[in-house]
């Protein structure tokens, strides 16, 4: 007679049986040169990388149709976009390291678009200006990070029950959440108006609430693996004030999702596994994290056609009007905030996600010259893009992140011809390329800008991956709302008339997914040529044509064709050929009189949960050592036995943060603050630092600590001298995970 256990194992071992998918999870750190690289996203020149409030990762998905034999990549990544250098470097990788099983087709990387991260990875001019350059380690932290992660679940793949929702982040996943700006707001209201009103009819909102979601279940044991995930929200409630490298609201999504389902970093440090958990970037073009509008420094509000402010003489300010997020001036706030209902909604989502993903993979990918590309609408009228052209508007910034250039407002003409001769001086911009762009006021033709290599792409990359019911399309650049929901219906039609997937399926526009060309609107909002408008670098009918291509590409997948007009691979500068940004570390001397690791200012004696510890140690450039997969500050707790320590928190957590300052020629501070979580055990404490110097031409390794301090409820603050501890038997996290 079979025992209730024994029919529980049968069970079990029929869910594995009947896998419609085998998964591999990994993880791993992409985070980049931690100071003096300029950060890539608000291209602004005065800021710089100085320290890490929360590293980067690259976290990997593998899903394999054991019946066909078929599988795809999806790495969801801590990076402003998937530009053509970080596709080309990681299928180079793949190609050497898991021959015969990966390439860019049926690869896809999803950026979250922080821009908090190091700049220069991209292989066109126009996005390496503010980083003068390409940074080579920038980039190289990016491939080797993601190689890493796709290894890792690749080695980890086994049967697994894969399933998928659909909700809402508003008050009905997040309990209070105030409405109707939950955790995003449309910044670019007006050009929203200039779509057709029969077909904003069909839609409650200028802004998409809804989180598509994948979760992923271990078929032998039940347990979770992982969760992926799309909603349509800029990655800026950090601004360009911090320059502390940080993965932004989704970051810390992903960081309290891991989290919960993984425990506390004093159990399995962050960044670890093994749930692993992405969010992505949906079209959010138009879409800000700054859920409390834009505002003038008088109060008045900025939300305008032109989002500027006006001083006593009349005189217009794109650099006074700000958009806010929850935390008002506090952007740690605000991204904590707009982290946790992200994660709030999804968890919601996961928890009740219980309708089967269906079956199949299967993927195509397209290559296309978006200067000259010629096509028809479904109504039959012609479309043709152009070389491409940047615009007034475009120089203009946007509320989330200003120019501060006030020559320049969001549709309007600018205040001063100069800047504007200026730039048709350098690019020459002919009548054809005016007439093909208008309404557009073109400051830079970047079509004719071709040294010391192409400002910008001609041919780009089209993505288009199905897991059952959800399709992905990786798309190379950031399309606004609007233009997001016309192109998912194209793409799903032809797949649902053949059957392919049900009239439930879903479709993904993953922005940045497969390089990096500007913004994409609707030829609507593209004639009231707000920073979006000016931003779509190819024309009017840009979004036309890419829609068109992708349309062409789903037609395919439903009919069982392959790559009818695959087109060629886009050619890239090699790293020889680019400029390197950034100059390699001379030296790094210890301070006058003292050695590396001595305290400059030392921690207190006591501290309460909830309290601010911090102290500066004397340390080294840490571009000498990028420690990914590792730390370079970190806190740790004193056993109850009085002699053993182990680590609660290092520089992945959302509260430990590194900071380096140069101080003089060669020398170097870090400080290092910790934020005490309310929850913090009470006990005997210190904070760690370990990284390398370039001294007298060798790397040496250095470290330093704290003395012993108290975290407890008592309200005195007694000295305590730090017990006689050798730090270097610290038990240290490892270099690499195993997989």
């Amino acid at each position: 007679m079979l025992s209730w256990r024994m029919l529980a194992k049968i069970f079990v071992l029929l869910g594995v049986a009947g896998a419609e998918y085998h998964v591999g999870v990994g993880i791993a750190d992409v985070t980049g040169p931690a100071a003096e690289v300029v950060m890539m996203g608000y291209a602004d020149q005065d800021q710089r990388v100085t320290g890490i409030h929360m590293r980067l990762h690259a976290r990997a998905f593998i899903f394999l149709d054991p019946e066909a034999n078929k599988r795809m990549i999806y790495v969801a990544v801590d990076t402003w976009a998937a530009t053509e250098s970080l596709i080309q470097g990681l299928e180079g990788r793949l190609l050497m390291e898991l021959p015969g099983l990966y390439s860019r087709h049926n690869v896809i990387i999803g950026p979250s678009h922080t821009h908090m991260g190091p700049a220069g990875t991209s292989p066109y001019y126009l996005y390496q200006v503010s980083s003068f350059g390409y940074v080579k380690q920038s980039t190289q932290a990016l491939v080797d990070g993601m190689t890493e992660a796709v290894k890792m679940a690749h080695y980890n793949i086994r049967p697994a029950k894969v399933t998928m929702g659909l909700g809402p982040v508003d008050n009905t996943t997040v309990p209070g959440c105030p409405m109707p700006y939950c955790a995003s707001r449309n910044r670019s209201p007006t050009s929203y108006l200039h779509n057709p009103e029969e077909e904003r009819a069909n839609y409650s909102s200028n802004m998409d609430y809804d989180m598509d979601l994948i979760k992923i279940v271990d078929a032998k044991t039940g347990e979770p693996m992982g969760t992926m995930n799309w909603f349509a929200v800029h990655a800026t409630s950090m601004k360009s004030s911090s320059g502390l490298i940080s993965g932004d609201n989704k970051g810390y999504a992903q960081y309290l999702f891991e989290k919960a389902i993984n425990g506390p970093s004093s159990v399995r440090p962050a960044g670890r596994g093994p749930f692993i958990a992405g969010f992505g970037a949906g079209a959010a073009g138009d879409i800000s994290p700054n859920t409390y509008g834009s505002w003038c420094q008088d109060g008045k509000s900025c939300e305008t056609a032109q989002s500027v402010c006006y001083d006593h003489r009349g005189k217009p300010s794109n650099g006074e009007c700000n958009a806010y997020g929850p935390g008002g001036g506090d952007i740690l706030h605000s991204t904590k905030v707009i982290g946790e209902r992200q994660y709030l909604a999804a968890r919601h989502i996961f928890d009740g996600a219980d309708r089967s993903i269906g079956r199949g993979v299967d993927y195509r990918t397209r290559y296309v010259d978006l200067t000259q590309y010629y096509f028809k609408y479904e109504d039959g009228r012609p479309g043709r893009t152009c070389p491409p052209a940047m615009s007034t508007t475009f120089a203009a910034g946007t509320t989330d992140g200003p120019s501060h250039v006030d020559e320049f407002g969001q549709n309007m003409t600018p205040t001063n011809g100069f800047l504007r001769f200026l730039g048709h001086l350098i690019t020459l911009p002919p009548a054809e390329a005016k007439s093909c762009h208008a309404p557009k006021d073109i400051l830079l033709y970047t079509g004719s800008m071709k040294a010391p290599y192409p400002y910008m792409p001609s041919r780009m990359a089209f993505q288009l991956l199905r897991i059952g019911d959800l399709i992905i399309a990786g798309v190379p650049g950031e399309f606004t709302t609007m233009a997001g929901r016309r192109t998912a219906k194209a793409i799903k039609k032809p797949l649902v008339e053949k059957g392919v997937v049900s009239p439930d399926a879903r479709v993904v526009i993953n922005n940045c997914a497969s390089g990096y060309a500007g913004y994409v609107t609707t030829i609507e909002e593209y004639q009231h040529q707000r920073y979006e408008g000016g931003s779509t670098a190819y024309g009017p009918h840009t979004h036309g044509a890419m829609t068109n291509i992708l349309r062409e590409m789903a037609e395919e997948m439903a009919e069982g064709k392959v790559y009818r007009w695959p087109g060629a691979v886009p050619k890239i500068p090699t790293q020889d050929q680019m400029m390197e940004g950034q100059t390699d570390v001379v030296a790094d001397d210890p301070p006058i009189g003292g050695k590396f690791g001595d305290v400059k200012t030392d921690v207190r004696g006591m501290y309460a949960p909830g309290h601010r510890v911090q102290a500066t140690i004397w340390g080294a450039h840490p571009r000498n050592n990028l420690r990914r997969n590792s730390s370079f500050v970190s806190v740790w707790r004193l056993k109850d036995d009085g002699k053993t320590w182990h680590m609660v928190a290092d520089d992945n957590d959302w509260e430990l943060r590194f900071e380096w300052k140069r101080v003089g020629i060669s020398a170097s501070t870090v400080t290092i603050t910790w934020e005490i979580p309310k929850d913090c055990p009470h006990g005997s404490y210190s904070l760690y630092y370990s990284g390398e110097a370039k001294h007298r031409s060798s790397i040496i390794k250095i470290e330093g600590h704290t003395r012993t301090f108290q975290v407890s409820n008592k309200t005195s603050y007694p000295y305590y001298d730090v017990p006689d501890v050798n730090m270097t038997e610290r038990m240290r996290r490892t270099e690499q995970p195993t997989s």
